[in-house]
């Protein structure tokens, strides 16, 4: 089974793009729901972030107190590596497991929604990377009307993530997001195609990344 990452930049239409697929009939894994789930009461990445932040981080129902744990590792880069580290192993874990169950019924493609792939440095669990690219000036406008944010925090937000372009540099597939929903519904179908195509590449047990050189150098 091929694996597709998909992945943006904040305001880029992601989520509406990992809807499409969805619509499309393609099982679509969302690691923000995993990461939610991971700190639910009862799981082992709870238990774990208990020992280690202590209990006054969880709630009385005992999963996580969500503003308690910012309030930790909000200005502490290695209290918030840490608490990551508890995490997505835990994301990872229950990813691999739902991609059996989908190779198991007979699935060749299926994508994972990671907001912050490259963040995470997650690019290599993947066949290949679908970006959904907006250009910056786009994800400040929308981001400002969505948000009704100022363009001092609009700004700061997204300079928090790697820019729009450098992951553009680094992914496989770039899905253009700057239009109408009737034509990203189109570009959607369009990447689809693409993607089952090199789905069948895998299948057959020839190269995935002989396939999306000839993506690339289409771009």
């Amino acid at each position: 089974m091929l694996v597709a990452g998909l992945t943006g930049g904040i305001a880029s239409g992601k989520s509406t793009v990992s809807g499409m697929f969805a619509d499309e009939g393609i099982p679509v894994i969302c690691a923000d729901e995993l990461a939610h789930q991971a700190v639910m009461p009862g799981s082992s990445a709870i238990q774990e972030i208990a020992r280690v932040f202590g209990p006054d981080v969880l709630h009385k129902e005992g999963g996580l107190d969500r503003v308690a744990m910012a309030r930790v590792v909000f200005s502490d880069r290695p209290k918030r590596k840490l608490l990551e580290s508890i995490i997505h192993p835990w994301v990872a874990e229950e990813k691999d497991r739902q991609l059996s169950e989908y190779v198991r019924q007979g699935y060749t493609l299926a994508i994972v929604d990671v907001p912050l792939l490259f963040e995470a440095n997650w690019e290599d669990a993947f066949d290949v990377v679908v970006l959904v690219y907006v250009p910056r000036e786009t994800q400040e406008e929308r981001l400002m009307a969505r948000d009704a944010l100022n363009q001092t925090t609009m700004r700061e937000r997204l300079d928090a993530q790697i820019s729009i372009e450098e992951k553009k540099r680094r992914s496989d597939i770039i899905l253009d997001n700057h239009g109408t929903l009737d034509e990203t519904r189109e570009k959607v179908r369009s990447t689809l195609r693409q993607l089952l195509r090199l789905a069948e590449r895998k299948a057959a047990g020839v190269n995935v990344r002989e396939g999306l050189r000839d993506i690339k150098q289409a771009r």
